[in-house]
């Protein structure tokens, strides 16, 4: 008996390696290359599915389903009226019970970065099949199969669901944006002493939440990704592409008709309406991560539309009616910046000729506040609106130490005129947001607070600003343990990046030495370069803590960073803390390059390259801001004039009760986030008519075939049931030979739950 249920588990455990790799030559690995028609389309195909092919949704999860098909050839749209599309062999729409949409456009796209260059475009004719607002009610294994002429795609979707109560009361999602593994380790090195270089427990407040693990931050469509995109995943479960919002990126012209999935918060008001929903940023509130929330577009700049989306959710702005039994999100508190986007002329304005302003919110119950001293002295349970600058709020640096030059933008969230000097910290709003919704909902809430002015620092490789605001963020966490501490555990934290900056620290510079040395005529400063230290050289930098925790003595150090980024404009760098930025960023920020434009004919003789276009924009270092220091030759774009984001993983740090917290100890796509939040508030239960396993074990009447990717798809996932395989395998071998098989069998069965399963396999 031992011996067969040894060669079962073995060709399980070999069955799962071999379903769940992917290989190169699979249609749905990406095809290589820079440009694309569309990123949604199989290697060879000219026939794309959305969702993708292996798409993870939770039961009851709204969703649309698109397929497009392209022709480059002919004159008109290609012919769809014999399209086959079927779910584990019965057809789309009579599954679903849904009638199908179908459209007709045509586009153009670059092939390559040569055509993109030149200005060449190619010529493509789509039809589109859809269904809209649908979803499963069951967990388990879906099989597409689309058949349009001679092309054939196929595809596999897993539905998740989870039974059993909530595992957190509250759950907080904190999002460094654009914070990088290095720039945790910079702050640390800044805010923290050691003892002989050993930090013992001075490692940040977020480093010691309890398990670390690490996030994929890609999209389906490049290797780098934005926050629009990533955060999307955390948001809905979907991989998305570069600019878009809970919604895969099709190719016709309107940012409206793209497939949407519902989001977190979404479901929330659907399946747990008593719960409350909180949003804090330091950016505006339409910006990508807090609009990844709520808002359903591919174009995140749509601002506007995303503040309507807030009160109405996604509706098309041609006034048709397609399928979308969404509620709106209508969070119980929204503070951040975006004044532009509640005020004339930016507001947003049906085709009614309704706008969405101030009043609208406060129309809709909402209570609005402009100045920090006010969002302290608030005292109500909601719901409430905080708008604090007409774009994204200042940094801490500008809010806390250099607070003179709050007076030099035009900032006024009301009025677009004048500095707004009142601007609150990320900490006063966070308590503030956790104060009113434990006032209105004895139930729980769910909060995102970003920390979005660390990704707009470094952008424009202003280090002290976006290390600033980590600080600030670090400090923010430390509230909330505390907070959850006091209330018996009751808040689950998670805290991660959308993304990461390619920043780093390679040693130390000596500011006394750097700034007397004298520059000289070739651009390479020798002299100055003697104030660099490397390896042992490298030494200790002075401490940012001032006597009260707070990271206020950065214009004091004589031994700093010796930061950079692995890309960058052509820049100077003088190592020194920017005190008067030139007010042409927002946030207030460094501006280390400018654009000048230069002529066709030069570009010709003086870059050796012709271009169709009589002008380009040519990058150059702004040396009005920081002259003498050392030169940094440009390796981005020619007209780039700041840094962009980078490929790496993203650390995740948890605080979670018990096991849960095991379920960040891995390195997990981006979208697997989103489950784990679903699981630990319960989510994903359907219309209740389907009893759904916490394990996700899969119901093999509601599919045709039950494969790896129903078991993959669980919170713990295919990593843990090899752990879990590989476990009994070796158990049953060395186990005690007195223990029947029978015995043992029935131990084991009891001891395995999903919790149970992932603490040890990290043990």
């Amino acid at each position: 008996m031992t011996k067969l249920v040894l060669l079962v588990l073995v060709a399980l455990a070999a069955a799962v390696a071999a379903q769940s790799q992917i290989t190169w030559g699979h249609p749905s690995v990406p095809s290589f290359g820079q440009y694309s028609r569309s990123r949604l389309l199989p290697r060879n195909s000219n026939v794309s599915l959305a969702p993708v092919d292996r798409a993870e949704l939770l039961v009851g999860q709204r969703f649309d389903i698109s397929i497009e098909v392209h022709d480059t050839t002919a004159t008109s749209s290609p012919d769809i009226s014999k399209l086959s599309a079927t779910i584990n062999g019965k057809s789309l729409d009579s599954y679903f019970l849904s009638t199908p949409i179908n459209q007709t456009w045509s586009f153009t796209y670059n092939t390559d970065a040569a055509a993109a260059r030149d200005g060449k475009k190619t010529k493509v004719n789509a039809s589109r099949y859809a269904l809209r607002g649908v979803y499963f009610n069951t967990t388990g294994t879906y099989n597409i199969v689309v058949v349009v002429g001679s092309q054939n795609l196929n595809a596999t979707w897993v539905v998740r669901g989870y039974a059993g109560d909530k595992k957190v009361k509250n759950l907080v999602l904190f999002i460094g944006d654009g914070m990088a593994p290095s720039m945790i380790s910079a702050a640390r090195y800044l805010s923290r002493p050691t003892a002989f270089g050993k930090f013992q427990d001075n490692f940040l407040n977020i480093e010691k939440l309890g398990s670390v693990g690490k996030i994929s931050p890609n999209g389906y469509d490049s290797i780098v990704t934005d926050s629009a995109n990533s955060a999307s995943a955390y948001n809905s479960g979907q991989k998305n592409a570069v600019n878009a919002l809970n919604a895969y990126t099709d190719t016709s012209s309107s940012s409206d008709d793209d497939p949407k999935t519902e989001t977190l918060a979404e479901i929330l008001r659907r399946e747990r309406p008593n719960m409350c929903i909180g949003i804090v940023t330091t950016s505006e509130i339409q910006d990508a991560t807090p609009a990844a929330v709520f808002a359903h577009t591919r174009a995140r700049n749509d601002k506007a539309n995303i503040t309507s989306q807030v009160l109405n959710g996604w509706k098309l702005r041609d006034n048709s009616n397609w399928p979308w039994d969404v509620k709106p999100v209508k969070p119980d508190v929204l503070l951040g910046g975006g004044g532009e986007f509640f005020t004339s002329p930016n507001y947003f304005v049906d085709n009614s000729g309704k706008q969405v302003d101030y009043q609208t919110f406060k129309d809709a119950g909402y209570t609005v506040v402009n100045k920090g001293s006010d969002l302290s002295a608030y005292t109500g349970s909601g719901p409430l609106l905080g708008v604090f600058h007409r774009n994204h709020l200042e940094t801490w640096l500008d809010r806390n130490v250099l607070k003179e030059n709050l007076a030099t933008v035009n900032s006024d969230p009301v009025t677009g005129k004048g500095g707004n000097t009142d601007q609150p910290n990320l900490d006063q709003m966070v308590k503030v947001a956790i104060k009113v919704m434990d006032s209105k909902c004895s139930e729980g809430w769910f909060l995102m607070a970003e920390a979005a002015a660390i990704d707009k620092s470094m952008h424009p490789l202003d280090f002290d600003r976006g290390l600033a605001d980590l600080i600030e963020l670090d400090t923010t966490v430390k509230y909330v343990v505390e907070y959850s501490q006091s209330n018996n555990n009751n808040t689950g934290i998670i805290v991660t990046a959308d993304h990461a900056q390619g920043f780093d620290v390679s040693g130390s510079i000596d500011l006394q030495l750097f700034s007397s040395a004298e520059t000289d005529s070739t651009g390479m400063n020798v002299a100055k370069r003697f104030a660099v230290g490397t390896y042992q050289n490298a030494g200790w930098p002075d401490s940012v803590i001032d006597d009260n925790g707070s990271p206020t003595k950065w214009t004091s150090q004589r031994f700093r960073l010796m930061a950079s980024k692995v890309d960058s404009p052509g820049y100077t760098e003088d190592y020194t803390v920017i005190t008067k930025p030139q007010n042409v960023t927002n946030p207030l920020a460094r501006n280390p390059a400018i654009t000048i434009p230069i002529n066709g004919s030069a570009s010709i003789t003086q870059f050796n390259i012709t271009l169709t276009n009589t002008t380009i924009a040519l990058a150059v270092p702004n040396i009005a801001e920081q002259f003498s220091g050392i030169e940094h030759p440009s390796t981005l774009g020619p007209a780039d004039t700041t840094s962009v984001h980078t490929i790496q993983a993203v650390d995740l740090y948890c605080y979670l009760p018990g096991a849960y917290k095991y379920y960040c100890s891995r390195v997990i796509d981006n979208t697997e986030l989103f489950f784990i939040m679903a699981e630990l508030l319960a989510l994903g239960k359907g219309d209740g008519s389907v009893t759904v396993s916490s394990k996700n074990i899969i119901d093999s009447s509601s599919s045709s075939s039950v494969n790896v990717g129903a078991i993959t798809g669980g919170t713990i996932g295919g990593f843990v049931l090899g752990a879990i395989l590989a476990a009994l395998i070796t158990w049953l071998v060395i186990r005690p030979k007195k223990t029947s098989d029978s015995e043992a069998v029935k131990e084991k069965t009891e001891e395995t739950s999903a919790y149970t399963a992932v603490k040890s396999d990290e043990a």
